[in-house]
């Protein structure tokens, strides 16, 4: 029988301060949750030219800097970033565990609030011992459901007060979602929405009898997107005439 399991690691951040829950008064957490008009507002008058950069655009960028002939941003790495396989030498140092503590496991599926609820719980077990995490903020780097729910239940919490089911200690958590998953995530958008493009491409490439899955893995992706980029790049003077 198929087991899920919940797992609780924490690596310590050395070069930065402890963020308190409140500062002069004022609570980090935004008491309207996500604002989606200010962050817009945001993205179209402070953020112009940083995240609505094309991928080509990018690419160029990288090229014209000469990252892509270091050993940070080569063609290699760039395929494998997101490749977890521990054979890959050009990830073994990214893939070390040093100074990561684990925190617990248990099993545990992620399917509903309460589940991460239940997973958190791990945490703060071990901070009723130490105190760590005391009137401080614990970040939660997390995908799309952990940022749903974990946020779902602060929600709860700033809403209903001292009349909601939710422990109070849950807000010394603050879910972030990281540059990996807003890179993923991306990249996956793109496959998805035009999935029929990048099929009719991979059969020119591959063969007609090889098989795009819907969601590819993350390195396909990443050599589909390449291979477009190249393939624009020697027409588009033509189609931009």
């Amino acid at each position: 029988m198929a087991k899920h399991f919940s797992t609780c690691v924490a690596k310590p951040v050395v070069e930065c301060f402890s963020v308190p829950i409140t500062f002069n008064g004022v609570s980090i957490h935004n008491p309207n949750n996500i604002e989606a008009s200010r962050i817009c507002w945001y993205l179209l008058n402070k953020y112009t030219g940083t995240f609505d950069i094309t991928y080509t655009e990018r690419q160029s960028f990288w090229i014209s800097q000469g990252y892509q002939d270091t050993n940070a941003l080569d063609c290699i790495e760039l395929l494998t970033v997101h490749s977890y396989n521990d054979a890959i030498a050009e990830r073994k140092e990214e893939r070390s565990m040093s100074g990561l503590q684990l925190i617990g496991f248990k099993e545990q599926q992620l399917h509903s609030m309460q589940d991460y609820l239940n997973a958190l719980q791990m945490i703060l077990t071990v901070n009723r011992k130490t105190k760590h995490l005391d009137n401080h903020i614990a970040p939660i780097v997390a995908d799309w459901p952990g940022q749903l729910f974990i946020r779902k239940a602060l929600t709860q919490l700033h809403t209903l007060g001292s009349q909601s089911s939710i422990p109070q200690e849950i807000e010394t958590f603050m879910p972030m979602l990281g540059p990996l998953h807003l890179s993923l995530n991306s990249r996956e958008h793109v496959m998805i929405i035009y999935h029929l493009f990048f099929e009719q491409m991979f059969h020119f490439v591959f063969g007609k009898h090889k098989k795009l899955a819907k969601k590819p893995k993350p390195w396909r992706i990443n050599l589909l997107l390449e291979l477009a980029r190249n393939g624009w790049i020697k027409i588009k003077g033509e189609i931009m005439q």
